[in-house]
C-alpha cells in the first residue's frame, strides 16, 4: 500500500493532439499538438506546434479544426519536439481529455522517432469529471469549459484544449481534495479499474482527508459511513393565505413584470388564470387548450398555490414528461415566488423506483470490498453515487448521468417495499422515498407524472397524499397513459432479468453471497438445499425457453415478406392443449422456486442476522415478489380474456422467441376515467397546446370519458404573429407514396432537403412518421453532407437517446435532425434552434396499430366513422404538436414545409389546415418553394439584428 501514493507537488502534463483522422492503423498523424504543465496547482507551462507529417490533412479535419496544408509547410518534424516532450513527461502523470486516443498516437510518433512509449501513470479527465460531476448532461470538453466558464478561445485545436484541461483538472482535483474522509474512503475501492492515476488521486486524498475535515463535518450530514447533503427542514407552521388577483399578478404593471426583465403581457395568460381559478373554486372541470406562447404553466401554477394556501393541502400538478417537471420545479416556481414575493413549497414526487435505497447501496459497497468483481461501469456508477451523496436532496435517479451500464446496477440499488421500512432499516430516517412523502404532504405544489398518477388512483399505493385538486398538463397524452397504466406488457427478456438476478451461472452474486450465508448458519438448512435450487432455477429457465418458442409459433406469422411487427392474437385461439401444457409446466416451477426461497427467509429469520445478511434476505424477497408479479402479469395476458381489450405480441425482424414481448391494453378508457376517475376528485384542470380538432373540444371529450362531466372548455391562441413569422410551403409535383412507391418518395425526400440547405443555411428540423424511413433518407443523404457543409443527426442511426441528438443537433450551426414519433413534441428549439421545419408525412397511425385497429373495429361496430372519429383527429393532433416546433418566442421566424400531397388534394386536408393558425401558404412546384425560401431567408437576414 505504502507505493500507492502521489505528491502533491508532482507534476500533471496534460496533452492534446490533432490528427489526420481516428485510425492509427491506416497510418493517420498527428499535425498538432498542445501541452500544459500543471505543478503545484497551477499551471506553470503551455506549449503548442504543428507538426509536419507525410499526410494530406481531410477537408472535415480542416473545417474542424481550422488547420490547412500551409499551416504544416514549415512545422517541426515529430522527432525534433519529441526531446522536450519526454523532459515534460519525466516523473509526470500524463493527463489529456480521452486519453486513450492522445496516447495512441503520442506513444505511435514516439517509437517512430526512435524512443520508448510512455508508461508512466495516466489519468482521463472525461472519466474524472463523470465521476465527480455525475448530474452534468454531457462530458464534451466545450461543454465543460462552459459550465464551468473556462477561456476556450480556440476548440480543437490542441494547445487550447491542452490549456482547457488543464484548468479543468486543477478543478477536479481541488474538488476531490475537498470531498469528506468516508467518500474518499468508499471511493479508493470504487477506483481500481480506473486510470492509476485517478485511482492514486483518491488513495492520497483519503489518506490526508481526515484531519482536515473534522473541522468541517457540520458540511454534512456523516451517518453509516456515508456523506450526505443535509438537509433543510420542512416547515410544519401554517402558511399565510394568497390573495388571487390575475391583473395584479399578470397585468402589464403587475407583480410578475416587476420581477422577470423577459416579461410579456399576454391576455391569455391572465384569462386562463382566471377561468382556472373559478373552476377550483365552483369545483367544476375544465379543458383548457393554451397555444404556444400563452405562458400556461404560470396560468395554473398561480391559482394552484392560491388554492393551496386557501385549503392548507397541496394541489397536484401531473406531467407526463419528464422535462416538463423539471421545468416547473427549476424554472416557473421560482418566478412564481419572486411574483409572490414569498417561498413556495413545490415538490417533485415520482414513484419509489426512481429513488436510491441507502441500504441497498451499503450493502453493494460491502460486496465490492470483498468478494464481488464489480464491472467497470458498476464501479464508475458506484463512484457518481457517492460523489452524488453528498449534494443531492432528493435521491432521484432523473439527475444522474450513468454510464449505460449503470442502469442495471440502479435496478439493484432502487427502493422497494420490502428494503424500505422502519423496522429492518438502519438508514430509514435518511431514507430519500419516504423523506420525499412527507416533502409532499406538507408541500403547496406536488409535481408528479401521469404513470405516479393512475398508479397512486388505481392501485390505491398511496404515494401522494389526499388531494382534492388536479393540474394534468400534456393532457393529449392522458388517455394513452391511463391505457397504459391499466394494460400489462410481458416479455421473455423481463424473464431472464430476474434469472440472472439469482446468480446461478455466476462466481459472485446472490447465489455466491447465499451460500456464505448458509456457511455461517449450517443447522438452519441442509446442505445440498443451494444445489437443489440450482437446479430447479435451471429448469425453469429451460421451460421459459420452451414457453416463449411455442407462443412465438402460435402467435407470429413467419411470413418472412412482412414488414409488420405488430401481431394481435386471442388468448383462446393461442392457448391451444400443447401451448397449455407447456405454460402450466413454467408456472408449476415458478412457484416452485418462489416457495422453496421464501420458505429459506423464513427459517433464517429466526437466526440472529447481521444487518448486512438481514439486506440479503430482503433481496431474496423482493426478487420472489418480481417473480410472482411476472408470472401473474403473464397468465393475464395468457389465460384471461377481456371483452374490452386488445391483446398483441411484437417480435423482432427476425422472429426470435427472445424477443417476444406481449401486450394488453383496454380498447376503450372512457367509462373508467368517468366512474373512478373524474368522479372523484373536486375540480380538474386538463391542458395542453393540442386538444381541439376544427376548433372543437368534443374529441377529446369522448376519449377521456367527459361528456356526463360537462367541463368548462377554454381555447387561448397563440399570441405569435404566424402571418408575419412563419409561411407553410406545399409541394404540388412531389411523388403520391402510395401511387408511385416508398423508394421514388424517399429519395425525392432526400433530395429536396439537400436542395433547401443553401437556402436554409442554418438547422433544419425533420419529422417523420417511419422509422425506416428516416434510415433510407439519411442513407441517401450522407454522402453530400460532406459537400454540403452540414452535419445529419438521424435518430436510430447516430442514436436513440433524444435528448443527446437534440444536442448534437444544436451545437451545429449548419445541421439537420430527423426523428420520428418522440420528436413531433416536447423538444423546446427556439430562435436560431430551427429555422425550417419540414413534416415528411401527415401523422396517421400505422394501420397495423393494435391498439388503434381495434378502436377502429368497435367505432365501426356501432355504426360510426373510424376515420373520422379516431384516424383523423389523433393525426390532427399529433400535426398541431410537430407545427408548434417551428415557432417557440415572438422573435422566431421560420419556414415549414409539408411533402404530403394529401394536404392539398385530399378532402380532410382542410381539417388539417384549419387546424394551424393563419398564415401565408403556397402550393407549388418544389423549384418554387426553393425560390420562396430563398427570398424568405434573404429577408430574414435583413431584418434580423443580430
Amino acid at each position: 500500500m505504502n507505493a500507492m501514493t502521489i505528491d502533491k507537488s508532482n507534476k500533471f502534463v496534460v496533452i492534446d493532439v490533432e490528427t489526420t483522422g481516428n485510425r492509427l492503423q491506416d497510418g493517420d498523424r498527428i499535425i498538432e499538438i498542445g501541452l500544459a504543465v500543471v505543478w503545484n496547482g497551477q499551471v506553470t507551462k503551455t506549449f503548442s506546434s504543428f507538426v509536419s507529417c507525410d499526410r494530406k490533412i481531410p477537408s472535415f479535419v480542416s473545417r474542424l479544426t481550422g488547420i490547412t496544408e500551409d499551416d504544416l509547410m514549415d512545422a517541426p518534424l515529430f522527432s525534433e519536439l519529441a526531446p522536450d516532450i519526454l523532459n515534460d513527461l519525466d516523473g509526470a502523470c500524463l493527463v489529456a481529455h480521452h486519453i486513450d486516443f492522445d496516447l495512441h498516437f503520442l506513444n505511435n510518433e514516439l517509437v517512430e522517432a526512435g524512443y520508448e512509449g510512455f508508461r508512466g501513470d495516466v489519468l482521463d479527465t472525461v472519466e474524472m469529471a463523470r465521476m465527480l460531476y455525475p448530474t452534468l448532461d454531457g462530458y464534451r470538453l466545450a461543454s465543460l469549459a462552459d459550465q464551468f466558464n473556462l477561456s476556450h478561445e480556440n476548440p480543437h485545436r490542441a494547445g487550447s484544449d491542452a490549456e482547457v484541461t488543464a484548468h479543468l483538472l486543477l478543478l477536479m482535483l481541488k474538488k476531490l481534495d475537498a470531498l469528506p474522509h468516508v467518500t474518499l474512503q468508499q471511493l479508493e475501492a470504487c477506483t481500481t479499474d480506473m486510470y492509476r492515476g485517478l485511482h492514486l488521486w483518491v488513495y492520497d486524498a483519503m489518506k490526508t482527508a481526515r484531519t482536515r475535515h473534522r473541522k468541517k463535518a457540520s458540511t454534512y450530514d456523516i451517518y453509516q459511513d456515508f456523506a450526505l447533503k443535509k438537509q433543510t427542514a420542512t416547515r410544519a407552521e401554517v402558511k399565510a393565505t394568497i390573495p388571487f388577483n390575475a391583473e395584479d399578478f399578470f397585468g402589464m404593471n403587475g407583480a410578475l413584470a416587476n420581477v422577470s426583465p423577459s416579461f410579456e403581457h399576454r391576455d391569455g395568460q391572465e384569462h386562463m388564470a382566471d377561468n382556472v381559478y373559478a373552476c377550483f373554486a365552483d369545483g367544476k372541470h375544465l379543458i383548457a387548450e393554451a397555444a404556444t406562447g400563452t405562458g400556461k404553466t404560470l396560468a395554473y401554477l398561480y391559482p394552484a398555490v392560491v388554492k393551496s394556501r386557501e385549503k392548507n393541502r397541496p394541489v397536484v400538478i401531473a406531467t407526463e414528461t419528464v422535462a416538463l417537471q423539471q421545468q416547473i420545479k427549476d424554472r416557473d416556481v421560482p418566478l412564481l415566488e419572486k411574483g409572490l414575493s414569498l417561498p413556495i413549497e413545490a415538490t417533485v414526487l415520482k414513484g419509489r423506483s426512481h429513488y436510491l435505497c441507502l441500504q441497498k447501496f451499503a450493502h453493494f459497497l460491502e460486496q465490492i470490498r470483498g468478494t464481488r468483481q464489480a464491472s467497470y461501469d458498476e464501479q464508475l456508477s458506484a463512484a457518481q453515487l457517492l460523489i452524488w451523496l453528498t449534494e443531492t436532496e432528493t435521491g432521484d435517479v432523473e439527475e444522474l448521468n450513468l454510464p449505460n451500464g449503470g442502469y442495471a446496477l440502479w435496478d439493484e440499488l432502487k427502493s422497494d417495499p420490502e428494503s424500505c421500512t422502519h423496522s429492518n432499516c438502519a438508514f430509514f430516517s435518511r431514507c430519500f422515498y419516504p423523506r420525499t412523502k412527507e416533502n409532499a404532504r406538507q408541500a403547496d405544489i406536488i409535481i408528479t407524472n401521469h404513470a405516479l398518477l393512475f398508479t397512486d388512483h388505481f392501485q390505491g399505493t398511496r404515494t401522494l397524499p389526499a388531494y382534492e385538486y388536479l393540474v394534468v398538463d400534456e393532457a393529449h397524452h392522458l388517455e394513452e397513459a391511463a391505457g397504459r397504466h391499466l394494460g400489462a406488457t410481458m416479455s421473455y427478456q423481463h424473464f431472464m432479468r430476474l434469472y440472472n438476478q439469482f446468480g446461478v451461472q455466476e462466481h459472485a452474486g446472490l447465489f455466491a453471497d447465499i451460500s456464505v450465508l448458509i456457511d455461517r448458519h449450517p443447522t438452519a438448512v441442509s446442505a445440498d438445499w443451494l444445489s437443489e435450487r440450482k437446479r430447479e432455477l435451471q429448469s425453469l429457465h429451460h421451460e421459459w425457453n420452451q414457453l416463449f418458442t411455442v407462443l412465438q409459433t402460435a402467435i407470429v406469422k413467419n411470413d418472412k415478406r412482412t414488414r409488420e411487427k405488430s401481431e394481435v392474437y386471442i388468448p383462446d385461439d393461442v392457448l391451444n392443449a400443447h401451448v397449455f401444457d407447456v405454460w402450466k409446466r413454467t408456472e408449476a416451477g415458478g412457484n416452485d422456486v418462489i416457495r422453496a426461497w421464501r420458505s429459506l427467509i423464513r427459517t433464517l429469520k429466526n437466526e440472529a442476522l447481521a444487518p448486512a445478511e438481514e439486506t440479503l434476505l430482503q433481496k431474496v424477497n423482493t426478487l420472489c415478489n418480481d417473480l410472482e408479479e411476472a408470472q401473474t402479469i403473464l397468465a393475464s395476458l395468457l389465460t384471461s380474456e377481456e371483452k374490452n381489450e386488445v391483446y398483441w405480441a411484437e417480435s423482432d425482424a427476425n422472429k426470435r422467441p427472445d424477443r417476444l414481448r406481449l401486450y394488453r391494453r383496454p380498447i376503450n378508457i372512457s367509462e373508467q376515467l368517468a366512474g373512478d376517475f373524474f368522479s372523484n376528485t373536486k375540480s380538474i384542470i386538463l391542458t395542453s397546446a393540442t386538444l381541439t380538432v376544427k376548433g372543437s373540444f368534443q374529441y377529446t371529450i369522448d376519449q377521456l370519458g367527459l361528456t356526463n362531466a360537462q367541463p368548462e372548455c377554454l381555447q387561448l391562441a397563440s399570441p405569435f404573429q404566424y402571418e408575419k413569422q412563419a409561411q407553410l410551403l406545399v409541394p404540388e409535383d412531389f411523388p403520391d407514396i402510395r401511387l408511385d412507391g416508398e423508394e421514388r418518395f424517399t429519395d425525392a425526400v432526400a433530395h429536396f432537403i439537400c436542395s433547401l440547405t443553401s437556402c436554409v443555411n442554418g438547422r433544419m428540423l425533420v419529422l417523420f412518421t417511419s422509422h425506416q424511413m428516416v434510415k433510407d433518407v439519411s442513407k441517401l443523404m450522407k454522402p453530400h453532407m460532406q459537400d454540403l457543409s452540414y452535419s445529419l443527426f438521424a435518430q436510430g442511426v447516430n442514436g436513440d437517446n433524444r435528448s443527446k441528438l437534440v444536442k448534437q443537433f444544436r451545437s451545429h450551426e449548419r445541421s439537420i435532425l430527423m426523428g420520428t414519433t418522440t420528436f413531433w413534441e416536447g423538444i423546446d428549439l427556439p430562435g436560431e434552434d430551427v429555422r425550417a421545419l419540414i413534416i415528411v408525412r401527415l401523422p396517421f397511425a400505422p394501420p397495423d396499430d393494435p391498439v388503434y385497429m381495434a378502436k377502429a373495429k368497435q367505432i365501426e361496430a356501432d355504426g360510426s366513422n373510424a376515420f373520422s372519429r379516431l384516424a383523423l383527429p389523433r393525426a390532427v393532433l399529433r400535426f398541431k404538436q410537430g407545427f408548434g416546433r417551428l415557432i417557440r418566442t415572438k422573435r422566431d421566424r421560420g419556414l415549414v414545409f409539408v411533402l404530403d400531397k394529401r394536404l392539398i388534394q385530399a378532402r380532410y386536408g382542410k381539417v388539417f389546415l384549419r387546424s394551424l393558425p393563419t398564415m401565408p401558404q403556397l402550393f407549388a412546384p418544389a423549384e418554387q418553394l426553393l425560390a420562396r425560401a430563398e427570398e424568405f431567408y434573404q429577408e430574414y437576414q435583413e431584418d434580423d439584428p443580430r
